[in-house]
């Protein structure tokens, strides 16, 4: 069996601490790495950090002195660049063979650094890793091949589903309050959104093509 090693990523966007303090409450991490401004976050939880990454331009020089002073291996980049420091902590934990990556901080008022960290999450499914970005409202993941939610488990009231390729093909859904029978959702299409779990397992399965899924809550 492999062993299980479960990353954390903190970074700079909307990363509520009340939220993060239960995340880690109710989740055993097994590397924590702090991405730019992620840093401030951790520094007022005080969490034991494993790497921090980033250009730190909105982290204060006393923040990066104090970790600094710690031993945690640091990884400074200019901040003239070709990839987000998300993007950075993202290949820094595929590293180190995780079994799960989870994002917090990746959602936020600057909906480009969204929608690219959304995109990231294309690296880990490559690789059969499952991750997820998470704030106080969302779980958002990729998936390429069929899968099932518990609605035991499930993070919030809503399941919505949006095709990340051009098309997902032969999308069927059951013990959904909406269910599907092998359709093709096209970009363009809302159908899939808020749809609900209404039995104690939903399914999802499809032949073909990437889902975007959000698991929602207000």
């Amino acid at each position: 069996m492999e062993k299980e090693n479960k990353v954390l990523i903190i970074t700079g966007g909307r990363a509520e601490e009340e939220f993060l303090s239960l995340l880690l409450e109710r989740e055993r991490f097994h590397v924590v790495i702090a991405a730019d401004s992620g840093l401030s976050v951790a520094d007022r939880l005080k969490l034991k950090l494993d790497d921090i990454v980033g250009d730190f331009d909105s982290v204060p020089e006393e923040i990066l002195d104090r970790y600094g002073g710690k031993e945690i291996p640091t990884h400074r980049f200019p901040r003239e660049k070709d990839k987000t420091d998300t993007h950075i902590a993202l290949e820094l934990a595929l590293m180190q063979k995780p079994t799960s990556i989870t994002i917090v901080g990746g959602t936020g008022s600057r909906l480009d650094h969204v929608l690219a960290n959304i995109h990231l999450l294309l690296l880990p499914m490559q690789l059969g890793i499952p991750a997820a970005m998470v704030d106080a409202n969302n779980k958002i993941y990729l998936k390429n091949k069929s899968f099932t939610i518990e609605r035991a488990g499930q993070f919030g009231d809503y399941v919505s589903l949006m095709p990340f390729t051009e098309r997902v093909k032969g999308l069927t859904l059951k013990g959904f309050k909406y269910p599907l029978d092998h359709i093709i959702l096209e970009a363009g299409s809302s159908l899939g959104i808020s749809n609900e779990i209404s039995g104690e397992l939903g399914e999802v399965e499809f032949l073909e093509g990437i889902l975007l899924v959000m698991e929602t809550r207000d």
